[in-house]
């Protein structure tokens, strides 16, 4: 006789994969860490490391993962809703973050406006096509 098996219960939290709610804590974390290594090295110009290096790496990731996190969790509370508004804000933190690292490498100030307007307009773009269009099948 064949015994036909019930479906498992899912359990939330269970196995080592990342569930959604701690991946929305890790990858502002590694996104801030990122992020402040890569401003601190930039603003070295390849000399030595000093405290004012170590400062602005330190405050620029913290700021970068609290507004990471920030959106993040905005975001999730409006999911299915303000599409425009969730994607803009995506974008203006994406291109705000992009245009200061690029003017922390001796970029004019125009082209470091002009890089950031390109990457916002870029992530706006993307995240604006995948809150749409999540919400369209959903």
């Amino acid at each position: 006789m064949a015994h036909h098996a019930a479906p498992a219960t899912h359990r939330r939290g269970s196995g080592t994969a990342l569930s959604p709610g701690s991946a929305g804590l890790v990858l502002p974390v590694v996104a801030g860490a990122a992020y402040g290594l890569w401003a601190a090295s930039i603003q070295r110009y390849g000399g030595e490391v000093t405290g004012g290096n170590i400062a602005l790496g330190f405050v620029t990731g913290v700021l970068v993962a609290v507004l990471c996190f920030g959106v993040h969790r905005w975001s999730a509370a409006q999911a299915g809703r303000h599409f425009f508004a969730r994607a803009g804000a995506w974008g203006v933190l994406a291109g705000v973050s992009i245009g200061f690292l690029h003017s922390l490498a001796n970029g004019t100030v125009l082209w470091s406006v002009v890089l950031g307007a390109l990457v916002a307009g870029g992530v706006f773009l993307g995240t604006y096509y995948r809150y749409y269009s999540s919400n369209e099948y959903a």
